[in-house]
């Protein structure tokens, strides 16, 4: 029999997956069991090729550089009997069994042996910490490992002389886009339809009528912008849902500021945008919003896909027609250097080539849908892309550069490239430095004639400095009160009274009159009266030295003359006997007296001296003031930018293969080119200028080029459809599924390179088709058995909203969203966001309570809020062409128990409560606003069941009824789901 538990947590999941309006149950149970139950993220799907990228940047590196030389097919002895080249080997063990148990980090052998709790693996050394964390998540994971063909073998990669190149040429993907004429005239006038239902018609299968205009409308406003539809503009359509209105709703959304930002968002996720490095130093990009704003600028200018691809690549070595354009060009290759690197890696040229290989990994997957990657080491398992192919891309990018200097020592930083400006303002920086420098050399001048002064009237005689004196009891070393003598002074903390000594011991060459000196720093905090003994020879003198007084001049006051025989032994001792405060001993000076002329002279140049440094000092502080004043009003700084630059030309090179991609075991250098199954002739460029990225720009967006153009429609369609044409919409390789519509999608393609690779047009044409607008449907429906994962197109697909859009719609119900953008985002950051380093002053500057878009936060590396990763936002560290999508009630725990989603509540509530008077009326506010729908007879029951309830009649007030409902709408499925 069933636990209490087990009931409730079913029941409870079954409710998270029903829409809300067909919802039987009281609101009032999904409220306790939603503040008292603690249920475990369900784990997703593992199968998917998106599974794989994890494995592919963290895993397969590391098991290359550590494992293969002992647990490979060609090491000359297999260690305990174990492969770790392919995963057949752990899957079935060696000596010891298993070496992985999918899921469960703890029960794996591996992960025993690299955390030296067993076997000590490496032997060479432990692995970095973050790596054994990469290892547990993957396992966590369920060891997601593409190293298998299809019947679960090991597939035998074919040598470079027996690969049919030709053959190779005729997989789909490298044919170009083919031209066929739509099959029929469509009723809907959408030749995308004529298509899609040509197909259904000959499986027999009848589409779902249009669903409601709300649905339709809400689903347009979300694909479009991210953000629900407002009240009024859903009335309209509600009241006229025609097809006039349905293109003006579709042209008034493309022109908003609001699309632009949301398909910004879809490219920063291929982009890998974050606003930090992540990895083992977490340091800040200060200037990556710059990027995320020069994607935002870009889609609402429908600047055509091709050119962004190209400046994204390349743009700092294209021509630009004005500052502005130059500007752009310059961030869009920020796009290259946004990734995670390894910034203290010591051996700087593993670095060089982790980064080349990321870039090459991202060029591949983001615009070719190809994991190019995976031959670093060895050919692709699966795809004609050969070790020479990587390192003839290779040497693009390492005649690139991505990396300059260093941050702190052995920790290396990323090129920083300054940005055009105006004339005016380059004038304003030019006059603003040179007088900066002209007060910071004065100020210099000023310091050092103080210092030569003080140091020519200290340095007369003969001087002690407490370094040399004789200490007895407790000192304390300090600088903290400026002017003194030698390198600091002590005191005696105001503390041990009665116990603290030191003598100043010095022998007095001459005969004749000295004059004692004692030198300190006086503060209202000093001692009153310190006993000062003075001995000279057998006689010993007692005197007063009144610290809290100013000396006489400059740091000393004179306590005494003296009349001394040659070779005289002197002693000056003082204590902190019976003192009232702190008690300084900074140095003792005699210096002797000329007799004659002793009395007026020597006054009258202490008064000059004294004089003439405060003078000096009167000058300096005016200068202090002076610059001070001038910063405080410092024209902006030049911006800078994460931005490439090409090596100089003697460093440009081709690269040698790296046998095994290890970095000191080289092979054959391979001319720059492009992979060989793409070019009948030769996989260089020729001619070739510079490092190779400007050729290898022109060579992606080439409208000829069979994959690029089809790549990106293939990623349009499935942000607008809820699946690719080719689902796997980073790999159109063998291992990528096949497009369910070919056609089609090579119709699209071509329509859009005719377009100008302009994205908004692409948008409207498939957003005006009928396909797009279609009803979903229950699963009991029978075309659900011939067709579940919808490849037909016959339905609507319901989809979640994007974690982003989840919190905006949060923000437009409370009526508190600020749609304005924000610069410098990262100011309240040091080099590193993240208290992992003393020198770090980093702060958290924003957060999720902050009333911007979500686009416009910052985006740090290893703190991605939890409201947004249990929603499934894309993992910054990877290339992610589609998101992950899951549907588990860790998800609405996350969202009712988040203090940010209660305040939105609370806020919505408020709103709601202004509006309206009655429950009816609420009930219609609420279905308006946060569902975009009309309401129905079961949201009033279930607001009604709550009211009435008793755990509704615990709270206190009004707002706070209505606020646990408002909290579970936005909970709720409904709410984060489009149907």
């Amino acid at each position: 029999m069933k636990s209490p538990f087990v009931l409730l947590t079913s029941h409870a999941v079954a409710w998270f997956e029903t829409p809300l309006r067909s919802r039987g149950i009281c609101l009032s149970l999904l409220v306790v069991w939603l503040l008292t139950a603690n249920l475990g993220m369900l784990m997703a799907d593992e199968s998917s090729e998106e599974s794989f990228d994890f494995f592919e940047a963290r895993i397969r590196p590391v098991l290359i550089e550590h494992c293969y030389e002992c647990h490979a097919a060609d090491s000359e002895e297999l260690g305990g009997s174990l492969r770790l080249d392919v995963k057949q080997g752990w899957v079935h063990g060696g000596d010891s069994g298993p070496a992985i148990v999918p899921g469960d980090p703890d029960a794996s052998e591996l992960m025993a042996a690299i955390r030296y709790e067993s076997s000590e693996m490496p032997p060479s050394g432990k692995l970095p910490p973050d790596v054994v964390r990469d290892f547990e998540t993957w396992i966590r994971r369920g060891a997601p490992d593409p190293r298998t063909d299809e019947d679960g073998q090991v597939w035998q990669t074919p040598g470079k002389e027996s690969l049919d190149w030709e053959r190779a040429r005729e997989f789909w993907a490298f044919q170009s886009p083919k031209a066929t004429p739509a099959p029929t005239t469509h009723q809907s006038g959408s030749w995308i339809d004529a298509f899609l239902d040509d197909l259904l018609l000959a499986e027999d299968v009848r589409p779902t009528s249009m669903a409601t205009p709300s649905v339709r409308l809400r689903r347009l406003a979300f694909d479009l912008t991210g953000l629900p539809p407002d009240r009024e503009t859903l009335r309209r359509f509600q009241q006229d849902p025609s097809d006039r209105h349905w293109r003006h709703m579709v042209d008034q959304y493309l022109t908003s500021p609001a699309f632009a930002e949301h398909w910004a968002r879809h490219w920063m996720d291929v982009a890998r945008y974050a606003d930090s490095n992540g990895s083992d130093f977490n340091a800040t990009y200060h200037n990556a919003w710059r990027y995320r704003d020069y994607l935002v600028r870009s889609f609402a200018e429908d600047v055509p896909i091709d050119q962004m691809i190209r400046e994204q690549i390349a743009g700092d070595l294209m021509d630009a027609g004005s500052d502005a354009d130059r500007y752009d060009k310059l961030v869009a290759t920020t796009f290259m250097m946004i990734g995670t690197k390894m910034l203290s890696e010591r051996d700087k040229a593993k670095l060089r080539m982790d980064v080349v290989d990321e870039q090459i990994d991202t060029v591949g997957r983001a615009f070719l849908g190809m994991t190019l990657g995976c031959a670093r080491c060895h050919d692709h398992k699966f795809d004609p892309i050969t070790t020479e192919d990587y390192y003839a891309l290779a040497g693009i990018f390492r005649s690139t550069q991505t990396l300059h200097g260093e941050s702190q020592q052995y920790v290396s930083t990323w090129k920083k490239t300054p940005l055009p400006i105006s004339s005016a303002h380059a004038k304003q920086l030019a006059d603003y430095e040179k007088a900066r420098d002209r007060l910071d050399r004065e100020l210099k001048e000023l310091e050092d004639e103080l210092k030569a002064l003080a140091a020519k009237d200290k340095m007369k005689g003969i001087v002690i400095d407490d370094v040399d004196a004789i200490q007895k009891g407790h000192w304390v070393e300090s600088t903290y009160t400026p002017r003194f003598v030698g390198k600091g002074y002590v005191h005696d903390a105001n503390d041990n009274k009665g116990e603290a000594t030191i003598e100043f011991r010095a022998v007095l060459p001459d005969t004749g009159r000295y004059e004692l000196r004692v030198h300190y720093n006086s503060n209202g905090n000093r001692a009153s009266r310190v006993p000062v003994t003075v001995r000279l020879g057998e006689t010993v003198t007692e005197l007063v030295l009144k610290q809290n007084v100013k000396p006489q001049q400059g740091t000393y006051s004179v306590l005494k003359e003296f009349d001394c025989e040659a070779d005289t032994q002197t002693s000056v001792l003082l204590s902190n006997e019976g003192t009232d405060g702190y008690v300084i001993a900074d140095a003792v000076q005699w210096v002797r007296v000329d007799e004659e002329n002793h009395g007026d002279d020597e006054a009258s140049n202490n008064a000059k001296s004294e004089l003439m440094q405060s003078a000096l000092r009167e000058r300096r502080d005016a200068v202090k003031k002076e610059r001070d004043r001038l910063i405080s009003n410092a024209p902006a700084p030049r911006p800078m930018a994460m931005a490439l630059a090409d090596l100089p030309s003697d460093e440009q090179e081709d690269c040698p293969i790296h046998v095994r991609g290890e970095v000191r075991n080289l092979g054959p250098v391979v001319a720059r080119g492009i992979p060989r199954v793409f070019s009948e002739s030769t996989t260089a460029f020729e001619p070739l200028n510079g490092s190779g990225r400007l050729e290898l720009a022109r060579w992606l967006t080439d409208p000829d080029h069979p994959l690029t153009a089809r790549v990106s429609v293939n990623r349009i369609w499935m942000h607008l459809m809820g699946d690719g044409l080719v689902s796997t919409v980073d790999n159109f390789g063998e291992r990528g599924r096949r497009p369910t519509h070919p056609e089609l999608l090579d119709a699209l393609t071509l329509e859009f390179v005719r377009n100008g690779w302009r994205q908004k047009q692409l948008i409207r044409q498939i957003v005006c088709s009928d396909a797009y607008s279609r009803a979903t449907t229950s699963d009991d429906d029978p075309r659900m058995a011939r067709d579940p994962e919808n490849q037909l197109r016959w339905r609507g697909s319901r989809r979640r909203i994007p974690a982003e859009s989840i919190r905006d719609a949060m923000l437009v119900s409370a009526g508190v969203l600020d749609s304005t953008g924000r610069e410098n985002l990262m100011d309240g950051y040091a080099t590193l966001v993240s208290q992992n380093n003393a020198n770090s002053k980093a702060v958290t500057a924003f957060g999720l309570d902050d009333p911007k878009r979500t686009l416009y936060l910052p985006l740090i590396r290893s703190e991605v809020p939890p409201l947004l990763a249990n929603l499934d936002v894309a993992d910054p560290d990877l290339l992610v062409g589609k998101r992950p999508t899951t549907n588990v009630p860790a998800q609405a725990l996350t969202l009712i128990g988040s203090p940010e989603v209660r305040q939105w509540a609370m806020l919505t509530t408020q709103r709601m409560l202004a509006e309206t008077e009655t429950v009816k009326q609420r009930v219609n506010w609420v279905c308006d606003v946060l569902l975009n729908r009309p309401s129905q007879s079961t949201d009033l029951a279930i607001l009604q069941e709550w009211l009435a309830s008793d755990a509704a009649k615990t709270l206190p007030t009004e707002a706070d009824r209505y606020r646990e409902w408002i909290a579970a709408i936005f909970a709720s499925t409904e709410f984060r789901f489009l149907d």
